[in-house]
């Protein structure tokens, strides 16, 4: 028997009001674009990896935030195989006696919904949760705690030669974490089943404010810098900064499960002598980033005129 330990890597849309995303969203919230995985024999010696890149077919155009975690290009997604190509690559590198171990339930979600979408009934391996092992072996059970936090215990350094957010490498990582256990076995006492990924619904925009002494105080506190999303509640923090629109404070933000958010301030005096910042953030238009984005460029040209002494 042979253990594959996987890890994925997808894609998701720039904005939930992408076309895109109106068109499959409810059955693609996420598009695969690796698998990587790596193979142990049943006393866990590493015996092979497996990793391919995979060419979105929905969600085209990667979204900053993958590529900058990542580091994977649009460039390298031109020519790689299709999720279909590629999972039969994967199925016959698995052979028939493996199961498949994965950091968490996110992989086999997102694995799951993408053979549903493209109606693929590969039957896979039985997958098992490594985080609740580890969890179940050093935390009692009561904490979900991330891969890093599991290196950090056992005293396991990354190093340059596999470096992290690479399916294949961050694969690697979590195969040392699984050596460590006493009991290999007991990964058997942690099966992992896929849970539905549905179309985000319900509200699209949220409201919220607070009082500050000055502007410059807005920008500056973690309410400023960082910005609910109207969806979940999940905070993305605002990287470029803020633009002026039309009298209107604009920014942007990005959370991870809904794509860009478009947050709008006003700020107005109280009776206390301060700024009341009022805010309004919405899951972002195509047209939103588009607009803040352009005006961010203006800004470094401006600067760097200015710097060589160029009147702009």
């Amino acid at each position: 028997m042979y253990y594959i330990v996987i890890d994925l890597e997808w894609n998701q849309p720039l904005s939930h009001q992408s076309s895109a995303f109106r068109k499959v969203g409810d059955r693609l919230m996420f598009e695969m674009i690796q698998i990587g995985a790596v193979k142990l024999d049943e006393n866990r010696r590493m015996t092979g990896s497996f990793s391919r890149l995979i060419t979105p077919q929905h969600y085209l155009k990667l979204h900053p935030r993958i590529r900058r975690i990542t580091g994977i290009t649009q460039e390298d997604l031109a020519d790689a195989p299709t999720f279909q190509e590629a999972l039969e690559q994967f199925v016959r590198w698995c052979g028939e006696d493996a199961v498949l171990l994965t950091w968490g339930g996110d992989d086999i979600s997102v694995f799951q919904q993408n053979l549903d979408f493209y109606r693929l009934e590969k039957s896979l391996p039985p997958f098992y949760d490594l985080q609740s092992l580890y969890c179940a072996v050093n935390e009692g059970g009561k904490d979900r705690k991330g891969l890093s936090a599991a290196l950090g215990f056992y005293g396991i350094e990354a190093s340059d030669e596999h470096p992290f957010h690479n399916a294949v490498d961050d694969a690697y990582y979590t195969a040392l974490v699984f050596q460590r256990f006493p009991d290999a076995k007991a990964i058997f006492n942690h099966p992992e089943k896929a849970r539905a990924l549905g179309k985000a619904r319900g509200k699209r925009e949220t409201g919220d404010e607070k009082a500050f002494k000055s502007e410059q105080g807005y920008y500056m506190s973690s309410f400023g810098r960082l910005i609910p999303c109207p969806v979940c509640g999940k905070k993305g923090r605002v990287s470029e900064g803020y633009v002026l629109q039309k009298g209107i404070r604009t920014a942007l933000a990005d959370c991870p499960d809904h794509g860009l958010m478009y947050a709008q301030v006003v700020f107005e005096p109280n009776d206390q002598q301060q700024l009341v910042a009022r805010r309004r953030i919405f899951l972002s238009e195509e047209q939103n980033p588009a607009y803040v984005i352009t005006k961010h460029l203006q800004w470094k040209q401006k600067a760097s005129a200015q710097k060589k002494g160029v009147k702009t």
